[in-house]
């Protein structure tokens, strides 16, 4: 199970307010409406940085995971064909990651992809960034802004080690890239607005972590000779199920978040996230069945994460 929660979080979003126009006032709660644009040809550049660590207690046994990792990716986007369409290619520029893992500890490096991890077990992690980190999968959205299909998984699929191959379906991968674009609320909004949203992140195994999360609409900010749109949310619920797995099997999770915040920029004018940084802690029983075995347990996890769209 440690090795699937370490694979990835993926956290996004944000919003906005306008005052002065044309040298005349504009009432101070006029509504503005956040959204999404995906512009013909645009080249999108992040650096984002996640740190993780964990302790799963089993059996009264504590197991310590933690986890940094560094990634510069590249969104490249096509012309709009006869439908609307647009394509946009995820490429990975750079990642490097470092795992300590009950005791053992693994780097990766794309710089050097095909070094080999230094204790045969944790092999299988690095093959999988191995190949993520040359994988280039085009996700195609459509008017909306909704990604109605993704392709370029095959290969991926082919060559991961087979416990991770559920990273590589097209399905989840969509699912998780429409949640993100459902963050930001549907309707225009002012400051002091508030709403909640809920989203599920697979981590592979049968399993999915599902979050519950409060979001505030704090107003314009200004940031680098820039008019930003800022945003703060707060995780108030979470919850584990796993299916489909006949060997792990949950018995008990009552999981709640101890600890949370996240600030999002959100660039108005550009229809893109400038940036978003934050901070969950999440604490509680875990009591799993293994291969028909009571696992009494606890879990104990924080993830930070920074991500900036670069100039």
């Amino acid at each position: 199970m440690l090795s699937h929660i370490i694979r990835g979080f993926r956290f996004g979003t944000v919003l906005s307010l306008s005052l002065l126009a044309s040298g005349w006032a504009v009432p101070l709660m006029a509504q503005v409406k956040l959204e999404h644009k995906y512009v013909d040809g645009r080249k999108t550049v992040v650096h984002t940085t996640m740190k993780l660590k964990q302790t799963l207690t089993l059996a009264g046994m504590a197991q310590e995971t933690e986890s940094e990792r560094f990634l510069i990716s590249t969104d490249q986007a096509s012309k709009r064909d006869a439908d609307g369409k647009i394509r946009i290619e995820k490429k990975t520029d750079k990642l490097s990651v470092t795992l300590k893992i009950q005791g053992m500890e693994v780097t990766f490096d794309s710089d050097d992809p095909d070094k080999k991890a230094s204790n045969p077990l944790l092999e299988p992690i690095v093959q999988l960034l191995r190949v993520s980190a040359k994988s280039k999968p085009v996700v195609i959205r459509d008017q909306s802004g909704k990604v109605v299909a993704v392709e370029g998984l095959e290969k991926l699929a082919e060559e991961i080690p087979e416990a991770f191959r559920g990273d590589a379906d097209p399905e989840k991968i969509k699912k998780a890239a429409n949640q993100e674009l459902e963050t930001l609320p549907s309707e225009a909004i002012k400051p002091g607005a508030t709403w909640t949203k809920t989203s599920e992140m697979p981590l592979g195994g049968g399993q999915t972590m599902s979050f519950t999360t409060d979001y505030k609409y704090i107003g314009e900010v200004k940031e680098a000779g820039k008019t930003l749109h800022k945003i703060e949310a707060k995780t108030t619920a979470v919850s584990l199920t796993i299916a489909d797995n006949p060997m792990l099997k949950l018995t008990k999770c009552e999981l709640k978040p101890t600890e949370s915040s996240e600030t999002l920029l959100f660039d108005r004018e550009a229809g893109e996230q400038q940036s978003s940084k934050g901070k969950v802690r999440i604490q509680g029983v875990l009591d799993l069945e293994i291969n028909g075995m009571a696992f009494p347990g606890k879990l104990d996890l924080t993830i930070e994460t920074e991500a900036v769209r670069q100039p």
